[in-house]
């Protein structure tokens, strides 16, 4: 079981770090990218 640990915890902190780059990079493209507010929710 050992000699599968390594390389399992390797592949569980590479996929960890690409969902929190993703993450990151899409919130940051939702910060620029935002839509016109509906009129029906706009205050008048």
């Amino acid at each position: 079981m050992k000699k599968y640990l390594k390389p399992f915890l390797a592949v569980t902190a590479m996929v960890c770090s690409f969902v929190a780059t993703t993450m990151a990079s899409s919130a940051c493209l939702l910060w620029y990218y935002q839509p016109e507010e509906p009129k029906s929710l706009q205050d008048r």
